[in-house]
């Protein structure tokens, strides 16, 4: 892996560390392993829009908090 690749990995996953432990699962499953929310839902032990709300909240403060 390039030095760049790598350094952009660290980023991500020094953004990834930001959010709550329950957003950071729930934004994985539904991104990169694509679960829906009633399987991410079951997971977590929260509503389906609950699951929802997650999501959207780490997808939100993933983009705002970026580096530009």
């Amino acid at each position: 892996m390039s030095e760049r690749a790598d350094e952009a990995s660290l980023a991500f996953l020094m953004l990834l560390e930001r959010l709550s432990p329950e957003a950071r699962a729930a934004y994985l499953l539904h991104e990169i392993f694509g679960a829906d929310y009633r399987e991410i839902a079951a997971v977590l032990g929260k509503s389906k829009a609950e699951c929802g709300r997650l999501v959207i909240h780490a997808k939100a403060q993933l983009r705002d908090e970026r580096p530009r």
